[in-house]
């Protein structure tokens, strides 16, 4: 029987050689695909947080927040005299912020039914300071527009010049929600508003002077809130 020629023993040597190598490459490659799909499965059970929509719901919560807080009139008094739309912003608070708030809604009750005042608060820049898993701290920028029943015209309002703010809110996420946890003026060297004291009796400053313009603070920011500091 003759042996083949050195040249076709040389193809057949090649040919076995590449075909080991394919079969090396495509072990490789089942392995680590297997071992990617094992790691996308476990990310399925363990998706990573999404930071972004965390940052725009801390965003929200703070803005809303700031609105509502610095929002209320007369067309809020029901037949007892109280708001209770505006009481309702305690929703927004911890449980620890809204122990302060809820001890000071009646100084704005009394401040709208005794003058009248009007006021619209209007967040127009919100920004993060900071944030992590459960905490976050929120700078919120905008106006309180004031007006305040005009003496001499029956049905007619007085309006002020709007007053300018910027908030520090501090916010955790409690429950899946972010909740505030305090608010400060970061212009009026204050105390914020969870560490100021609740006023002993009377209404809070923020009701019209008699030349008729809103009582402010040195840096003309309102003081119109709850406490008198919040609007601060």
């Amino acid at each position: 029987m003759r042996s083949a020629p050195p040249r076709a023993t040389l193809r057949w040597t090649v040919l076995a050689v590449l075909l080991g190598v394919l079969v090396a490459s495509l072990g490789v490659t089942a392995w680590v695909v297997v071992d990617k799909a094992d790691g996308d499965l476990g990310a399925l059970r363990h998706p990573p947080t999404d930071e972004s929509a965390q940052r725009e719901k801390a965003l929200a919560a703070a803005r809303t927040f700031v609105q509502r807080f610095n929002t209320y009139g007369p067309a809020l008094l029901d037949g007892a005299g109280k708001m209770p739309e505006y009481a309702a912003v305690g929703g927004l608070m911890t449980a620890k912020f809204r122990t302060v708030f809820d001890k000071n809604v009646g100084y704005a009750e009394e401040t709208v039914k005794q003058t009248q005042i009007d006021r619209t608060g209007t967040p127009y820049a919100v920004g993060i300071a900071s944030i992590d898993s459960d905490s976050a701290e929120v700078l919120v920028a905008g106006i309180v527009a004031f007006s305040y029943p005009d003496p001499k015209k029956a049905g007619e309002r007085i309006p002020f010049e709007p007053l300018r703010f910027r908030y520090e809110v501090s916010l955790v996420k409690q429950g899946g929600r972010w909740l505030v946890d305090d608010l400060d003026d970061v212009d009026d060297e204050l105390p914020s508003f969870g560490e100021a004291s609740i006023p002993e009796g009377g209404v809070p400053s923020g009701a019209p002077s008699p030349t008729g313009t809103p009582t402010g603070s040195p840096t003309g920011s309102p003081t119109g809130s709850p406490t008198g500091t919040a609007g601060q």
